[in-house]
């Protein structure tokens, strides 16, 4: 037997010991190549993170809501939405706290009943997030959203957001709505030979504080408080700043000889962001024998000039 006659004989009884072996090796190849080659061109999935952690504070300063709360308080915000969306005026007007009734609608239902008509225009859907906590409040971000799954449109598609609070009133949760969060009496007062002001009590959002306060001029002359000749002229100190009030940058305030009368000192001031009060100050009373609204230099007819402190501690 020739060499070539050699081989071909060699090949065949391997194969014919080793081929179904080889088979069996090739075939399972071949499955893994083919498995290979279809998840390279299936198109990656993305794996997405869920995030949305509704009780846990994004300012977490005031830690998270107790647990034996959340329940309770999800049902709340659930309740009061769903009597929003189907116009229950008065069921979801009865979930506020007294003092979010009085403050933003007078005890006056037709009132809230404005501000349903104005945001739930047509059927809603709402996300809540937790926002901060203090003092036994929570406070959260309410976004309100049109139903696109029951509307079948995008038309107009505006969110709605603002924040909400609640707190207990009575064994059960109340709300208080357009980030309004409460009213504290306050009755601190300060009184000299020429002015006296008591500030009654303070409202309180969540990024701003009225004070409630009463002046009385006590002369035969006028005082002038403001009539924005200083940058600020009526300040809260909240020990590391200075801030003036927002609702005079453009407004005078003048008390006539033996005036009383009752107004409001609004700050900027973020509810939780741990700060507190120590005074009021109005920083440059002017006592004049005569004064002219139209007059912008009555600083130089004073014939007296001081600043004012009303501590709040």
């Amino acid at each position: 037997m020739n060499l070539n006659g050699k081989i071909t004989m060699a090949i065949r009884n391997f194969f014919k010991k080793y081929g179904r072996i080889i088979l069996i090796v090739f075939v399972v190849w071949l499955i893994i190549f083919l498995i290979n080659q279809y998840l390279k061109k299936r198109p990656k999935e993305t794996s997405m993170i869920n995030t949305y952690t509704p009780n846990n504070p994004i300012i977490d300063d005031g830690g998270n809501v107790p647990e034996r709360y959340v329940g309770t308080i999800n049902q709340t915000v659930e309740t009061y939405f769903n009597y929003c969306n189907s116009k229950n005026y008065e069921q979801a007007y009865n979930m506020l706290t007294d003092q979010c009734k009085e403050y933003l609608y007078g005890n006056d239902v037709s009132l809230f009943q404005e501000y349903v008509d104005n945001i739930f225009t047509q059927n809603k859907i709402y996300n809540l997030q937790n926002y901060s906590n203090v003092d036994d409040i929570y406070i959260y971000d309410l976004v309100i959203l049109d139903d696109i799954e029951s509307t079948g449109t995008t038309e107009g598609y505006e969110p709605y957001k603002e924040k909400i609070t609640l707190r207990k009133e009575n064994d059960e949760f109340k709300i208080s709505n357009q980030g309004y969060i409460e009213s504290k009496p306050y009755n601190k007062f300060a009184e000299d030979e020429n002015l006296k002001v008591t500030v009654k009590s303070k409202d309180i959002s969540y990024t701003r504080e009225g004070y409630n306060v009463t002046l009385t001029n006590k002369t035969d002359k006028y005082l002038v408080l403001v009539d924005n000749t200083l940058n600020k002229e009526i300040t809260l100190n909240l020990g590391d700043q200075k801030r003036g009030t927002v609702n005079y940058s453009n407004a005078s305030l003048v008390l006539n000889p033996g005036e009383t009368r009752n107004e409001v000192f609004i700050f900027d001031k973020f509810y939780d962001d741990q700060k507190e009060p120590t005074e009021i100050c109005i920083e440059d009373v002017r006592i004049l024998e005569e004064y002219e609204e139209s007059n912008e230099d009555t600083a130089g007819a004073a014939s007296r000039m001081y600043s004012y402190t009303i501590k709040l501690k």
